[in-house]
């Protein structure tokens, strides 16, 4: 065998090898958050982000609950942004990385003065990653060759949610939601050989991996006078990962149970502590075998408060904290993430345009020479037709 078809040879059985291995440690990645099968945003509405995710089960533009959405009393269409900046420091220096998510989008319509309907898409897991790394191929006992390699995943797992709800009497408020599980991977390995760009040409594979799978949901809300309690549960079935039209393997939807309590007694405001349960495990069978989904808590305590008034414009104050462990291990070690936030928001053209702001700083670590931090800017704007 020649020399080129040699080193040609070589990446070939990388990309196979790394094509199929989804999961890989944090050195591969560079990045303790994006491990496995992509980092969580949360699924909430910026409005809940502001007050670190508390009021997500009374939040009706934050797919958790179905029951929330019965609190709109209009028609109403939701769009958000969110771009993170993460930068990413271990022994081997600092790595710095901007990704731009959309994590929501929502359109509710009442029906009738007691039922809602609501359908949109958010992003239960994004994995969009990028890393480079030089490394040497010995060719035989004498020559070798430097070889730059580039891994790159572009993609999301998103949940397609059609939910209704019912409010029987002004203080309850009862919902169900169907789930559809839907999105893709765009897999990616380059080899480039620097140093000889005469001899050896550069190779690139690419695979697209799919996933399909449904869950269904239930939430109940509780109104008194000055208290809110809320209460929500996803039930998961099955979740295939496909290639093309080829099924490669399957596993569950993860199961996700919550609640959270709020105090309302000032006007316009609310007060809350949440908690969740998230069994991201179910899907540890849909990679190789070095993967490991956690089973994890997700906690967080916050508040969304009428402020100042600007003539006719009330503007709402935000904050909060969260601490959680994110869904896969990152070289064996569980990540974790504890993030503050702010945020404000307020309303335009008669109350049709709704605008809100929220700013998350998040510290992730984990038993590694490593740690992470990021700053997330979400912007959420909402208009009532």
């Amino acid at each position: 065998m020649t020399r080129p078809s040699l080193a040609r040879a070589i990446p070939c059985a990388l990309v196979l090898a790394s094509l199929i291995a989804l999961p890989a440690a944090a050195r591969a990645q560079s990045n303790l958050s994006v491990q496995g099968f992509g980092y969580p945003p949360g699924q909430f509405s910026t409005r809940a982000e502001g007050s670190g995710g508390a009021i997500a089960e009374m939040d009706p533009l934050s797919p958790v609950n179905p029951a929330s959405i019965a609190v709109l009393g209009t028609r109403i269409v939701y769009f958000q942004i969110e771009p993170e900046f993460r930068s990413v420091t271990s022994a081997g220096g600092s790595d710095h990385t901007t990704t731009n998510r959309y994590p929501n989008v929502f359109g509710a319509m009442p029906i009738g003065s007691r039922w809602t309907v609501a359908l949109g898409s958010s992003t239960l897991l994004d994995r969009t990653s990028s890393t480079s790394f030089n490394t040497t191929q010995h060719l035989d006992p004498v020559d070798s060759v430097l070889m730059a390699t580039t891994y790159k995943v572009e993609g999301a797992m998103n949940d397609v949610r059609f939910a209704t709800a019912f409010a029987p009497r002004s203080w309850l408020r009862l919902g169900v939601g169907l789930h559809g599980i839907v999105g893709h991977n765009l897999v990616s390995l380059t080899e480039a050989f620097p140093n000889d760009s005469l001899e050896f040409s550069q190779f690139t594979q690419q695979r697209m991996l799919g996933f399909r799978g449904t869950a269904v949901s239930a939430g109940v809300q509780l109104a008194s006078k000055y208290v809110v309690a809320a209460f929500s549960a996803r039930k998961g079935n099955a979740l295939h990962l496909s290639s093309e039209d080829t099924l490669l393997t399957s596993a569950s939807v993860p199961n996700e149970f919550g609640g959270s309590i709020a105090y309302t007694g000032i006007a316009n405001s609310a007060i809350s502590v949440r908690a969740t349960r998230d069994d991201w495990s179910s899907l540890g069978s849909l990679g190789a075998p070095g993967l490991k989904g956690v089973d994890a808590w997700d906690t967080s305590v916050g508040a969304d408060l009428a402020g100042p008034r600007f003539g006719d414009q009330l503007v709402f104050l935000r904050g909060g904290f969260r601490t959680r462990t994110l869904p896969f291990q990152a070289a064996g070690q569980n990540v974790k993430e504890n993030s503050f936030s702010g945020g404000l928001g307020t309303s335009f053209a008669n109350s049709r345009v709704l605008t809100d702001l929220a700013v998350i700083y998040a510290a992730r670590t984990a038993d590694l020479s490593a740690s992470e931090h990021a700053w997330t800017i979400s912007l959420g704007i909402s208009v009532r037709p």
